[in-house]
């Protein structure tokens, strides 16, 4: 007597459900992986305006400036809504006409960003020589659902030069330039 060689509905069925299992074991760690890419992702886009806004600072030979911008042409709005980054050839700190644009961004995938600074939190003006004019600052970017463990922060001290927070005692928060965690409104 011959037998057919197949599988039965049972055995289609039960490998189906242990395969379903194995996804759903891989997917939390997949989402986690997703967010911290992200989350550096947004972060070094952030680093790289600012280090690309002091080096055109020293090759222009001219105070650069970048402020938020909700528009793109011209400073105000929520760091959140964007940035500007221009020369600014007559030093005011406000976008003029003449005045050359380098760059125009914002935060994305949700992100939301906060600067705090010893002068001013609307914006921060890098002299010819590339040292902040008015102090130094942090950037705090957030996510939209102000989970800490994938919030970031970009530091820049008064010569100009920006670094990203970093989670020193191990509890999955980065802390800010003082050592405290960073906190999401």
């Amino acid at each position: 007597m011959r037998r057919e060689k197949g599988v039965t509905l049972v055995e289609v069925v039960a490998g189906v459900a242990v395969a379903a299992i194995l996804v759903s074991l891989s997917i939390p760690p997949l989402r986690e992986q997703l967010r911290s890419a992200t989350a550096a992702a947004e972060t070094h886009k952030l680093l790289s305006l600012l280090a690309r806004a002091r080096v055109e600072a020293v090759r222009h030979n001219q105070v650069v400036t970048l402020c938020r911008s909700a528009d793109g042409v011209a400073c105000g709005g929520s760091w959140s809504q964007g940035w500007l980054l221009f020369v600014d050839a007559n030093r005011n700190g406000r976008r003029e006409k003449a005045e050359t644009v380098l760059a125009v961004g914002r935060p994305e995938n949700g992100y939301r960003l906060r600067f705090s600074a010893f002068g001013s939190p609307y914006r921060m003006r890098f002299s010819p020589v590339g040292f902040t004019l008015a102090g130094n600052g942090t950037f705090r970017l957030c996510p939209g659902d102000g989970d800490v463990r994938y919030a970031r922060a970009v530091i820049v001290n008064k010569a100009g030069r920006a670094r990203i927070s970093r989670d020193r005692n191990g509890d999955g928060v980065h802390e800010d330039a003082q050592g405290r965690p960073l906190a999401c409104p």
